[in-house]
């Protein structure tokens, strides 16, 4: 069994001293972005990848799995495309799940791990259950998950809340007693990460092999249900309702062209309240973030189609292999990546600063050494603290933290999250420090901590 962090975006952070005010802007794989003094979010690091292979006999394969041509396509989802997001599943999602008892017994004993825990006991979720048959059904041997790919089936099936954290195993075919008894183990060291509300099981038995992907999502907010696609010049509100210790709820809209809106928080500290109206065909990515101790963090992320049709493809292949790779090589890459991306809209690239490096690694190391992804910590406080601290005095700081297995899965993921995108690409920012830091290995796959910082 391997178990995936999801990638965590704290939410951005930004300190405009210009401005006089701070301003929560916008998440990372999992990530974040806000505008603020204080920085925006991740939530703590997540379970990695664990691996069991059960030393069953094969049990005769029903049709062959599928081929390794096939695997490096493009992912079709196996069921349709929801036509809103929603809080909950529905009675037709629930009648898509085929059974298998296997999927029964897991789903007994999440709920019972929760019970021995006092925690909230987590429900199943249809629309997960169909998002983890369709990795189970298309990774393959040591893959991990693409982010793009399991961001892509969330919103496909209906879910607007960020990656769960994913239990990845392979068995040989009929060791259903094993893969219980090691998946128990790995739900048991989640719940400890934080509320585990959504609980969706995937399962393939279609070769000598099976793959079984458990994802456990959480939860923070509860939207009212928002259209998939709209026509062009139609309008949605965002409504809902946060819930936990977060508030301050804020949407943040990246339009067709590429800018970020970020709009008027509601009166109410637990209420979202935000629109979006289709001006223009094409994607609307859609954020909704918040506010607790640990700064900025993205509780729901979603594109919003107008005037063209959801993609019926997602954007690659479901898997992913991680490659080694040096801190040190990594934060060149995340440069160039930033550069390339402030290119794409227009803007000078901008310029290494080593001062700034130091103060970020400094921030991924703490993250690492104390599993969190967060603006704020209790040892070095904000973002504006930590730079101050290094004797720097710029008069705009704009932070990006996250967690990732590659630079260009931690600056896709910032990229597709409308409050770390705003950073990336302010026009204002000339100055970038980056500090990767590679976090603890978890059965063969290592977690990289990153922090940007970006100033004027």
């Amino acid at each position: 069994m391997r178990a995936r962090e999801p990638a965590r975006r704290q939410g951005a952070s930004r300190f405009d001293r210009r401005r006089g005010v701070s301003a929560c802007g916008v998440l990372a794989v999992a990530l974040g972005a806000c505008a603020h003094p204080a920085p925006p979010p991740e939530r703590p690091a997540k379970p990695a990848v664990v691996r069991v292979v059960a030393p069953k006999p094969a049990a005769s394969p029903p049709s062959e799995p599928p081929s390794h041509d096939d695997h490096d396509k493009p992912l079709r989802p196996s069921g349709p495309g929801a036509s809103v997001y929603a809080s909950e599943d529905s009675a037709k999602d629930r009648a898509a799940v085929p059974h298998d008892s296997l999927r029964a017994g897991i789903l007994s004993d999440a709920v019972a791990v929760a019970r021995r825990q006092k925690r909230a006991l987590p429900k199943a979720d249809a629309r997960l259950d169909a998002a983890m048959n369709d990795l189970a059904h298309n990774l393959r041997d040591d893959d991990l998950p693409a982010l793009e790919v399991v961001d892509f089936l969330l919103t496909h099936y209906g879910i607007a809340e960020p990656s769960p954290h994913l239990l990845l195993t392979r068995a040989t075919a009929g060791a259903d007693r094993e893969i219980r008894e090691q998946t128990v183990k790995e739900i048991a060291q989640v719940y400890k990460t934080g509320p585990i509300e959504r609980v969706g099981i995937g399962i393939d038995r279609t070769g000598d092999l099976m793959y079984v992907v458990v994802g456990l999502q959480e939860k923070h907010v509860a939207l009212a249900p928002v259209p998939r696609h709209l026509a062009r010049g139609v309008s949605t509100a965002i409504e809902g309702k946060l819930f936990g210790t977060y508030r301050d709820p804020r949407v943040v809209v990246t339009s067709p062209d590429g800018k970020v809106a970020e709009q008027a928080a509601s009166a109410r500290p637990a209420i979202v309240s935000g629109k979006v109206t289709c001006a223009v065909d094409g994607k609307y990515q859609v954020e909704v973030t918040a506010e607790d101790a640990m700064g900025t963090s993205v509780l729901a992320n979603f594109p919003i189609y107008c005037g063209v049709e959801p993609p019926a493809l997602a954007p690659r292949g479901a898997g992913t292999r991680q490659t080694r790779v040096t801190a040190e090589a990594a934060e060149a890459a995340v440069l160039a990546l930033v550069n390339r991306d402030r290119a794409a809209a227009g803007l000078d690239a901008v310029t290494w600063d080593a001062k700034l490096a130091d103060v970020a690694r400094a921030h991924s190391r703490d993250m690492s050494d104390h599993d969190f992804v967060g603006h704020v910590s209790p040892r070095t406080g904000t973002a504006l603290d930590r730079i101050h601290k290094a004797g720097l005095r710029p008069e705009l700081i704009l932070e990006n933290v996250g967690r990732a297995y590659s630079a260009e899965e931690v600056e896709s993921g910032f990229m597709a999250s409308p409050g770390h995108r705003a950073n990336v690409v302010d026009p204002k920012a000339r100055r970038l420090g980056v500090g990767v830091v590679l976090g603890k290995p978890v059965t063969g796959t290592t977690p990289l901590y990153v922090t940007q910082l970006l100033t004027n």
